[in-house]
């Protein structure tokens, strides 16, 4: 990069050299500074992902444990289902008898 600049801004810049000097310090330090806060931030949201995803995790294993469960109790509802038609069927036979 050039910085073009006239004899009197040049003596300008002389004299405040220090200054200006002490001002890029300054804004060195300022980088590092946001370099630190940007990875303070990626840092804390990868804690919230990391977090979120156990939080998932755990909710899809519940989620299978459910399905599971829900299939067991079709099962044995269909099973009951099926002896209480079969008794039905032999009770109304009896009853049929009966007449």
């Amino acid at each position: 990069m050039e910085i073009r600049l006239r004899n009197e801004e040049f003596r300008e810049v002389k004299r405040h050299r220090k200054e200006i000097e002490a001002r890029f310090r300054d804004l060195e330090g300022l980088e590092r500074t946001l370099k630190e806060l940007r990875l303070r931030i990626l840092l804390e949201q990868k804690e919230k992902l990391e977090k979120r995803l156990e939080e998932l995790e755990r909710e899809y294993r519940e989620l299978l444990e459910f399905e599971r469960k829900a299939l067991a109790d079709k099962e044995f509802l269909m099973e009951f289902r099926k002896k209480l038609g079969e008794e039905n069927r032999e009770l109304t036979k009896r009853l049929g008898e009966g007449k």
